[in-house]
Protein backbone atom coordinates (compact mmCIF):
# COMPACT_ATOMS: atom_id res chain seq x y z
CA UNK A 1 0.00 0.00 0.00
CA UNK A 2 1.38 3.58 -1.14
CA UNK A 3 1.81 6.05 1.55
CA UNK A 4 -0.99 8.06 0.06
CA UNK A 5 -3.30 5.33 -0.04
CA UNK A 6 -2.28 4.86 3.65
CA UNK A 7 -2.66 8.61 4.60
CA UNK A 8 -6.37 9.16 2.64
CA UNK A 9 -7.49 5.97 2.92
CA UNK A 10 -7.65 3.06 5.61
CA UNK A 11 -5.24 4.85 7.83
CA UNK A 12 -7.51 7.94 8.62
CA UNK A 13 -10.33 4.70 8.22
CA UNK A 14 -9.14 3.04 11.16
CA UNK A 15 -7.94 6.22 13.03
CA UNK A 16 -11.61 7.12 12.97
CA UNK A 17 -13.21 3.65 14.20
CA UNK A 18 -11.30 3.70 16.86
CA UNK A 19 -12.57 6.92 17.91
CA UNK A 20 -16.02 5.61 17.52
CA UNK A 21 -15.39 2.96 19.77
CA UNK A 22 -14.14 5.42 22.52
CA UNK A 23 -16.88 7.47 21.98
CA UNK A 24 -19.26 4.89 21.98
CA UNK A 25 -17.88 3.75 25.25
CA UNK A 26 -19.35 6.69 27.05
CA UNK A 27 -22.67 6.11 29.70
CA UNK A 28 -23.18 10.17 28.07
CA UNK A 29 -23.28 8.94 24.73
CA UNK A 30 -26.72 7.83 23.48
CA UNK A 31 -25.67 6.61 19.87
CA UNK A 32 -22.70 7.34 17.50
CA UNK A 33 -21.82 7.01 13.62
CA UNK A 34 -17.93 7.11 11.53
CA UNK A 35 -18.92 9.28 8.51
CA UNK A 36 -15.99 8.54 6.43
CA UNK A 37 -16.59 10.71 3.69
CA UNK A 38 -16.77 14.02 6.07
CA UNK A 39 -14.67 12.37 8.95
CA UNK A 40 -16.40 13.29 11.29
CA UNK A 41 -18.56 11.23 14.32
CA UNK A 42 -21.94 12.01 14.76
CA UNK A 43 -23.19 11.58 18.15
CA UNK A 44 -26.53 12.30 20.22
CA UNK A 45 -25.93 12.18 24.35
CA UNK A 46 -28.76 10.58 26.15
CA UNK A 47 -30.20 13.93 27.04
CA UNK A 48 -30.83 14.35 23.61
CA UNK A 49 -28.11 16.63 22.18
CA UNK A 50 -26.75 16.12 19.09
CA UNK A 51 -23.02 16.72 18.23
CA UNK A 52 -20.20 15.88 15.51
CA UNK A 53 -16.75 15.61 16.22
CA UNK A 54 -14.35 16.43 13.30
CA UNK A 55 -11.39 14.52 13.19
CA UNK A 56 -9.28 16.04 10.79
CA UNK A 57 -7.72 17.86 13.25
CA UNK A 58 -6.84 15.19 15.83
CA UNK A 59 -5.94 13.15 13.04
CA UNK A 60 -2.97 15.46 12.54
CA UNK A 61 -1.97 16.20 15.75
CA UNK A 62 -1.77 12.71 16.89
CA UNK A 63 -0.22 11.74 13.31
CA UNK A 64 -2.86 9.16 12.93
CA UNK A 65 -1.65 7.34 16.12
CA UNK A 66 -4.14 5.88 18.10
CA UNK A 67 -2.70 6.46 21.59
CA UNK A 68 -4.08 6.90 25.12
CA UNK A 69 -3.19 10.61 24.45
CA UNK A 70 -6.08 10.34 21.58
CA UNK A 71 -8.41 9.37 23.76
CA UNK A 72 -7.44 12.35 26.82
CA UNK A 73 -8.40 14.35 23.82
CA UNK A 74 -11.48 13.07 22.85
CA UNK A 75 -12.95 13.11 26.17
CA UNK A 76 -12.06 16.71 26.75
CA UNK A 77 -14.23 17.36 23.33
CA UNK A 78 -17.43 15.63 23.69
CA UNK A 79 -19.74 17.54 25.03
CA UNK A 80 -20.55 16.91 28.96
CA UNK A 81 -24.17 15.35 29.61
CA UNK A 82 -25.73 18.92 30.88
CA UNK A 83 -26.43 21.37 28.92
CA UNK A 84 -23.53 23.18 26.74
CA UNK A 85 -22.67 26.91 27.20
CA UNK A 86 -24.85 29.54 26.78
CA UNK A 87 -24.90 32.09 23.77
CA UNK A 88 -22.64 34.62 25.70
CA UNK A 89 -19.71 31.86 25.54
CA UNK A 90 -19.99 30.67 22.30
CA UNK A 91 -21.00 33.95 20.57
CA UNK A 92 -17.35 34.96 20.25
CA UNK A 93 -16.29 31.88 19.40
CA UNK A 94 -18.07 31.29 16.29
CA UNK A 95 -16.49 31.27 12.67
CA UNK A 96 -18.03 30.47 9.26
CA UNK A 97 -16.37 27.98 7.35
CA UNK A 98 -16.91 27.25 3.57
CA UNK A 99 -18.27 22.90 2.53
CA UNK A 100 -19.26 21.29 -0.28
CA UNK A 101 -23.38 21.56 -0.49
CA UNK A 102 -24.44 18.81 1.34
CA UNK A 103 -22.08 18.67 3.80
CA UNK A 104 -23.87 17.57 7.23
CA UNK A 105 -27.24 16.64 5.51
CA UNK A 106 -27.67 13.42 7.35
CA UNK A 107 -30.28 12.08 9.53
CA UNK A 108 -28.72 11.04 13.12
CA UNK A 109 -30.94 8.68 15.24
CA UNK A 110 -33.12 10.12 17.87
CA UNK A 111 -33.22 13.51 16.26
CA UNK A 112 -36.30 14.47 14.09
CA UNK A 113 -35.75 16.34 10.38
CA UNK A 114 -32.74 16.67 8.06
CA UNK A 115 -29.69 19.23 8.11
CA UNK A 116 -29.33 19.10 11.62
CA UNK A 117 -25.93 21.24 10.77
CA UNK A 118 -26.86 24.59 10.07
CA UNK A 119 -26.03 25.32 6.31
CA UNK A 120 -27.21 27.81 3.57
CA UNK A 121 -25.79 28.16 0.01
CA UNK A 122 -22.35 30.30 -0.21
CA UNK A 123 -21.83 29.83 -4.41
CA UNK A 124 -22.98 27.13 -6.85
CA UNK A 125 -22.16 23.73 -4.84
CA UNK A 126 -20.67 25.12 -1.66
CA UNK A 127 -22.09 25.49 1.30
CA UNK A 128 -21.56 28.43 4.31
CA UNK A 129 -21.54 26.10 7.43
CA UNK A 130 -20.67 27.70 11.51
CA UNK A 131 -18.64 26.11 13.58
CA UNK A 132 -17.51 27.08 17.35
CA UNK A 133 -14.09 26.99 17.24
CA UNK A 134 -12.66 24.84 20.57
CA UNK A 135 -8.94 24.56 21.57
CA UNK A 136 -8.24 21.07 19.77
CA UNK A 137 -11.45 20.93 16.98
CA UNK A 138 -14.49 22.33 15.71
CA UNK A 139 -18.22 21.95 16.35
CA UNK A 140 -20.61 22.48 14.22
CA UNK A 141 -23.61 24.65 14.89
CA UNK A 142 -26.94 22.92 14.36
CA UNK A 143 -30.69 24.06 14.14
CA UNK A 144 -31.18 22.29 17.54
CA UNK A 145 -28.40 24.73 19.22
CA UNK A 146 -30.68 28.33 17.52
CA UNK A 147 -33.75 27.08 20.05
CA UNK A 148 -31.22 25.93 22.49
CA UNK A 149 -29.41 29.82 22.65
CA UNK A 150 -33.19 31.43 21.39
CA UNK A 151 -31.16 33.07 18.74
CA UNK A 152 -31.83 32.67 14.51
CA UNK A 153 -30.02 31.75 11.85
CA UNK A 154 -28.87 35.08 10.51
CA UNK A 155 -28.02 36.51 13.93
CA UNK A 156 -25.06 32.91 14.29
CA UNK A 157 -24.25 33.95 10.66
CA UNK A 158 -23.93 37.58 11.58
CA UNK A 159 -21.61 37.22 14.58
CA UNK A 160 -19.87 34.49 13.19
CA UNK A 161 -18.75 36.98 10.17
CA UNK A 162 -17.88 39.84 12.81
CA UNK A 163 -15.25 37.64 14.58
CA UNK A 164 -13.72 37.50 11.44
CA UNK A 165 -13.66 41.34 11.16
CA UNK A 166 -9.90 42.11 12.07
CA UNK A 167 -8.54 39.00 10.01
CA UNK A 168 -10.44 40.43 7.21
CA UNK A 169 -8.91 44.28 7.56
CA UNK A 170 -5.45 42.81 8.09
CA UNK A 171 -5.20 40.96 4.92
CA UNK A 172 -6.33 43.75 3.19
CA UNK A 173 -2.35 45.38 3.60
CA UNK A 174 -1.43 42.34 0.94
CA UNK A 175 -3.15 43.54 -1.96
CA UNK A 176 -1.44 46.92 -3.26
CA UNK A 177 -1.69 47.51 -6.62
CA UNK A 178 0.72 45.21 -8.50
CA UNK A 179 3.25 44.68 -10.98
CA UNK A 180 2.65 42.11 -13.32
CA UNK A 181 0.72 38.95 -11.81
CA UNK A 182 1.25 38.12 -8.34
CA UNK A 183 -0.11 34.85 -6.54
CA UNK A 184 -0.53 35.30 -2.69
CA UNK A 185 -0.91 32.06 -1.00
CA UNK A 186 -3.05 32.38 2.53
CA UNK A 187 -1.94 29.20 4.45
CA UNK A 188 -4.18 27.94 7.84
CA UNK A 189 -2.40 24.17 8.11
CA UNK A 190 -3.58 23.64 11.48
CA UNK A 191 -6.75 24.96 10.55
CA UNK A 192 -6.72 28.19 13.38
CA UNK A 193 -7.03 31.05 11.21
CA UNK A 194 -10.14 30.40 9.31
CA UNK A 195 -8.50 32.55 6.66
CA UNK A 196 -10.20 30.77 4.09
CA UNK A 197 -13.46 31.89 5.52
CA UNK A 198 -12.62 35.42 4.38
CA UNK A 199 -14.58 35.02 0.96
CA UNK A 200 -17.92 34.56 3.15
CA UNK A 201 -17.78 38.11 4.72
CA UNK A 202 -19.23 40.51 2.80
CA UNK A 203 -17.40 42.84 0.60
CA UNK A 204 -13.86 41.46 1.34
CA UNK A 205 -13.16 40.40 -2.46
CA UNK A 206 -14.42 43.35 -3.71
CA UNK A 207 -12.22 45.34 -0.99
CA UNK A 208 -9.62 43.48 -2.24
CA UNK A 209 -10.75 44.32 -6.08
CA UNK A 210 -10.81 47.87 -4.61
CA UNK A 211 -7.33 48.02 -3.03
CA UNK A 212 -5.53 46.66 -5.93
CA UNK A 213 -7.36 48.47 -8.42
CA UNK A 214 -7.96 44.53 -10.77
CA UNK A 215 -10.01 41.99 -11.05
CA UNK A 216 -9.04 39.34 -8.63
CA UNK A 217 -9.11 35.59 -8.86
CA UNK A 218 -9.85 33.60 -5.83
CA UNK A 219 -8.74 29.66 -5.75
CA UNK A 220 -10.09 27.25 -3.07
CA UNK A 221 -9.23 23.70 -3.69
CA UNK A 222 -9.14 22.26 -0.41
CA UNK A 223 -11.16 23.10 3.18
CA UNK A 224 -8.41 24.98 4.91
CA UNK A 225 -6.94 28.16 3.37
CA UNK A 226 -7.21 29.70 -0.25
CA UNK A 227 -5.27 31.44 -3.08
CA UNK A 228 -5.77 34.78 -4.82
CA UNK A 229 -3.75 36.15 -8.11
CA UNK A 230 -3.90 39.88 -9.39
CA UNK A 231 -3.28 40.59 -12.79
CA UNK A 232 -3.71 36.96 -14.14
CA UNK A 233 -3.75 36.67 -18.02
CA UNK A 234 -5.22 34.47 -19.70
CA UNK A 235 -2.55 32.23 -20.41
CA UNK A 236 -1.55 32.55 -17.00
CA UNK A 237 -4.71 31.20 -16.27
CA UNK A 238 -4.33 28.01 -17.87
CA UNK A 239 -1.35 27.74 -15.01
CA UNK A 240 -3.37 28.23 -12.27
CA UNK A 241 -6.54 25.86 -13.05
CA UNK A 242 -3.15 23.44 -13.55
CA UNK A 243 -2.24 24.44 -9.86
CA UNK A 244 -5.59 24.39 -8.43
CA UNK A 245 -5.92 21.02 -9.52
CA UNK A 246 -2.86 20.27 -8.01
CA UNK A 247 -3.37 21.53 -4.38
CA UNK A 248 -7.36 19.99 -4.75
CA UNK A 249 -6.16 16.82 -4.93
CA UNK A 250 -2.96 16.92 -2.49
CA UNK A 251 -5.92 18.43 -0.01
CA UNK A 252 -6.85 16.53 2.65
CA UNK A 253 -10.47 17.68 2.33
CA UNK A 254 -10.74 18.83 -1.45
CA UNK A 255 -13.27 21.62 -2.32
CA UNK A 256 -13.00 23.23 -5.58
CA UNK A 257 -10.75 24.19 -8.33
CA UNK A 258 -13.22 26.42 -9.96
CA UNK A 259 -11.99 30.60 -10.20
CA UNK A 260 -14.16 32.73 -8.46
CA UNK A 261 -13.63 36.49 -9.11
CA UNK A 262 -16.32 39.54 -7.90
CA UNK A 263 -19.48 41.14 -9.95
CA UNK A 264 -20.01 44.57 -10.22
CA UNK A 265 -22.41 44.07 -7.04
CA UNK A 266 -19.71 42.90 -5.09
CA UNK A 267 -20.44 39.31 -4.68
CA UNK A 268 -18.15 36.45 -5.43
CA UNK A 269 -19.24 34.59 -8.29
CA UNK A 270 -17.78 31.54 -10.99
CA UNK A 271 -15.34 32.70 -13.41
CA UNK A 272 -16.86 32.99 -16.73
CA UNK A 273 -15.22 32.99 -19.99
CA UNK A 274 -15.76 32.55 -23.48
CA UNK A 275 -15.86 29.21 -25.48
CA UNK A 276 -12.50 30.01 -26.98
CA UNK A 277 -10.66 30.73 -24.23
CA UNK A 278 -7.55 28.81 -23.89
CA UNK A 279 -8.71 27.68 -20.24
CA UNK A 280 -12.32 27.48 -20.99
CA UNK A 281 -11.71 23.62 -21.19
CA UNK A 282 -9.99 23.65 -17.63
CA UNK A 283 -12.68 25.80 -15.88
CA UNK A 284 -15.59 23.24 -17.38
CA UNK A 285 -13.76 20.71 -16.17
CA UNK A 286 -13.60 22.25 -12.40
CA UNK A 287 -17.14 23.05 -12.74
CA UNK A 288 -18.18 19.27 -13.23
CA UNK A 289 -15.67 18.31 -10.88
CA UNK A 290 -17.32 20.12 -8.04
CA UNK A 291 -20.89 19.37 -9.24
CA UNK A 292 -20.84 15.52 -9.47
CA UNK A 293 -18.06 15.40 -6.09
CA UNK A 294 -21.13 17.32 -4.33
CA UNK A 295 -24.50 14.88 -5.58
CA UNK A 296 -21.88 12.17 -5.20
CA UNK A 297 -21.68 12.95 -1.40
CA UNK A 298 -25.73 13.59 -1.35
CA UNK A 299 -26.42 10.71 -2.74
CA UNK A 300 -24.60 8.31 -0.99
CA UNK A 301 -26.51 9.59 2.26
CA UNK A 302 -30.14 9.82 0.55
CA UNK A 303 -29.81 6.35 -0.78
CA UNK A 304 -28.09 5.27 2.84
CA UNK A 305 -31.70 6.71 4.43
CA UNK A 306 -33.98 3.46 4.70
CA UNK A 307 -37.25 4.96 5.33
CA UNK A 308 -36.76 7.13 2.42
CA UNK A 309 -39.11 6.60 -0.87
CA UNK A 310 -38.02 6.79 -4.61
CA UNK A 311 -34.78 6.50 -6.62
CA UNK A 312 -32.17 8.76 -6.06
CA UNK A 313 -30.21 9.34 -9.21
CA UNK A 314 -26.70 9.91 -9.65
CA UNK A 315 -24.77 12.74 -11.67
CA UNK A 316 -22.56 11.22 -14.22
CA UNK A 317 -19.50 12.58 -16.11
CA UNK A 318 -19.36 12.07 -19.02
CA UNK A 319 -16.75 12.88 -21.94
CA UNK A 320 -17.57 13.37 -25.99
CA UNK A 321 -15.90 12.33 -28.49
CA UNK A 322 -14.66 15.56 -28.86
CA UNK A 323 -13.26 15.78 -25.90
CA UNK A 324 -15.78 18.09 -23.97
CA UNK A 325 -17.20 17.05 -20.86
CA UNK A 326 -20.99 16.90 -19.90
CA UNK A 327 -23.08 15.97 -17.04
CA UNK A 328 -26.22 13.56 -17.60
CA UNK A 329 -28.38 11.71 -15.13
CA UNK A 330 -31.24 8.79 -15.55
CA UNK A 331 -35.19 9.37 -15.42
CA UNK A 332 -36.60 5.62 -15.08
CA UNK A 333 -40.14 5.09 -15.97
CA UNK A 334 -42.82 4.05 -12.85
CA UNK A 335 -41.35 5.15 -9.81
CA UNK A 336 -40.55 8.73 -8.03
CA UNK A 337 -37.22 9.85 -8.85
CA UNK A 338 -35.01 12.67 -7.41
CA UNK A 339 -32.76 14.11 -10.62
CA UNK A 340 -29.58 16.03 -9.92
CA UNK A 341 -29.35 19.32 -12.25
CA UNK A 342 -27.57 17.82 -15.46
CA UNK A 343 -27.05 18.68 -19.29
CA UNK A 344 -28.91 15.82 -20.16
CA UNK A 345 -31.70 13.63 -19.47
CA UNK A 346 -31.21 9.84 -19.92
CA UNK A 347 -35.22 8.71 -20.43
CA UNK A 348 -35.34 4.69 -19.58
CA UNK A 349 -38.82 3.47 -20.16
CA UNK A 350 -40.20 0.17 -19.43
CA UNK A 351 -39.88 -1.56 -22.79
CA UNK A 352 -36.19 -1.18 -22.71
CA UNK A 353 -35.92 2.40 -24.89
CA UNK A 354 -33.30 4.76 -23.61
CA UNK A 355 -32.80 7.73 -25.20
CA UNK A 356 -31.24 11.47 -23.68
CA UNK A 357 -32.47 15.11 -24.52
CA UNK A 358 -30.61 18.18 -23.17
CA UNK A 359 -32.08 19.74 -19.71
CA UNK A 360 -33.66 22.84 -21.14
CA UNK A 361 -35.30 21.01 -24.03
CA UNK A 362 -36.68 18.58 -21.01
CA UNK A 363 -37.84 21.75 -19.51
CA UNK A 364 -39.24 23.29 -22.51
CA UNK A 365 -41.69 20.78 -22.56
CA UNK A 366 -42.29 18.96 -18.90
CA UNK A 367 -42.32 21.23 -15.91
CA UNK A 368 -39.75 19.44 -12.83
CA UNK A 369 -40.85 19.84 -9.35
CA UNK A 370 -38.00 21.64 -7.40
CA UNK A 371 -37.78 19.90 -3.93
CA UNK A 372 -36.40 22.59 -2.47
CA UNK A 373 -35.14 20.71 0.68
CA UNK A 374 -32.51 19.81 -1.14
CA UNK A 375 -28.92 21.69 -1.19
CA UNK A 376 -27.21 20.84 -4.18
CA UNK A 377 -30.79 21.16 -5.82
CA UNK A 378 -32.72 18.01 -6.50
CA UNK A 379 -36.02 18.09 -8.81
CA UNK A 380 -38.86 15.30 -8.21
CA UNK A 381 -40.50 13.43 -10.91
CA UNK A 382 -42.84 10.85 -11.40
CA UNK A 383 -44.07 8.67 -14.23
CA UNK A 384 -42.67 9.59 -17.86
CA UNK A 385 -44.67 12.34 -19.49
CA UNK A 386 -47.98 11.18 -21.92
CA UNK A 387 -46.67 9.58 -24.88
CA UNK A 388 -47.06 12.70 -26.98
CA UNK A 389 -44.70 13.92 -25.11
CA UNK A 390 -42.54 11.18 -25.01
CA UNK A 391 -42.34 11.30 -28.93
CA UNK A 392 -41.41 14.94 -29.07
CA UNK A 393 -38.52 14.35 -26.49
CA UNK A 394 -37.56 11.40 -28.92
CA UNK A 395 -37.29 13.59 -31.66
CA UNK A 396 -34.79 15.89 -30.32
CA UNK A 397 -32.65 13.24 -28.58
CA UNK A 398 -28.90 13.54 -29.26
Amino acid sequence: MSFLSELFGSGRNRFGKKVLEHVLGYDAVESARFDAEAYEIAYTLKNGYAAKLNLDTLYRRFDGKVTAAVFEAVGALLLPPDAPPGWEQVAPKLRPVLRKAGYGAVKVEGLDGRDLVLSRPAMPYLSELVVIDLPSTVQFVTRQDLSRWDVDAETVYSIAHANLTELAMNTMEAFDPPQGVRVLEFADDDGESYVGSLPLVAGWLAGVRARSDTRPLLFLPGHLGMFVVLGATSQVLVQLMSLAQERYEAALRPLSTVPYTVDDEGEIVPLRVEPDHPAAAAIRHAEIQLAVSAYRGQTEKLRADQDREGGIQELLHLRDPNGGETTMTSWPDGVTQLLPKADFICFVTADGDVFRVAWEAVTGLVPLELAEEYDPPRYRVHDHPPAEIMTRLRALSS
